[in-house]
């Protein structure tokens, strides 16, 4: 897949979005993705009872439906229905206990169980405080170059050495393209790369797409989890942005 690709020349910003959607491209027909889906937890409010009154009524409705056509089917969808109502009933009462006894946590535990209810709700990313400033949209524009500067094309063994640097098993940026296969992309066809690093080094810019970053927080042991300082914020970049 690499072997036979080209990035078209133009602005370093478009060349290098060309470069990563051929990578991704390359990694997709390659290799499967890592699927992200977890298995979904018990909610908050469910309890040992309400498991076995769902095990009842699966069971009543079970025996509702194979008995289709006899005499008993009148009794086995009266036993049915009287199954869903007291598990409608249970699920109902412990949901407003449990909900009442979650508002009454918060003021004790900010990060505790209410949070990490509230957020499984939102399937959103998982901020704690604002640890960093905001900083504008717009792109900083490239410093000019001075008259008569020539800057040199990347060669190869340049190429060559930035890839050593990068170690095969780190965690990888917000494109999840490993390490490795990056190199196995630099090896195959290094041309492209050579293209696109040289450009953006001769116009100045280091792409947008390579600025963005996965933060990762790791606790640290035994510091107040409410504290902004308690975490080790850790920026994910990359691997492309890295060598260049």
């Amino acid at each position: 897949m690499m072997a036979g690709t080209a990035v078209p020349p133009g602005p370093a910003e478009e060349m290098a979005t060309s470069l990563m959607a051929v990578i991704s491209i390359a990694c997709d027909a390659s290799m499967t993705k890592r699927g992200r889906r977890r298995r979904r937890g018990a909610v908050y409010w469910w309890t040992s009872e309400i498991d076995d009154l769902r095990r009842s009524c699966l069971r009543a409705r079970r025996l509702a439906q194979r008995a289709h056509g006899m005499p008993n089917e009148d009794a086995c969808r009266a036993s049915y229905a009287s199954a869903g109502r007291l598990l409608r009933a249970a699920i109902k009462t412990s949901k407003r206990l449990c909900w009442n006894k979650l508002c009454d946590e918060v003021n004790e535990d900010v990060w505790g169980k209410p949070y990490e209810t509230v957020m499984s709700r939102l399937r959103g990313p998982r901020v704690w405080l604002p640890l960093f400033p905001r900083v504008p949209d717009e792109p900083a524009l490239p410093p000019p170059l001075q008259a008569g500067a020539i800057v040199p094309a990347v060669t190869l063994e340049e190429l060559r050495g930035a890839c050593r640097r990068i170690k095969d098993h780190t965690a990888p940026g917000p494109d999840r393209v490993s390490n490795s296969a990056n190199k196995i992309a630099i090896d195959t066809n290094s041309d492209i790369f050579l293209q696109v690093y040289t450009a953006c080094l001769r116009t100045g810019v280091f792409p947008a797409c390579w600025k963005r970053q996965r933060l990762v927080l790791l606790p640290k042991p035994g510091k107040p989890p409410e504290e902004p300082s308690s975490n080790r914020p850790l920026c994910m970049l990359d691997t492309a942005g890295k060598i260049l």
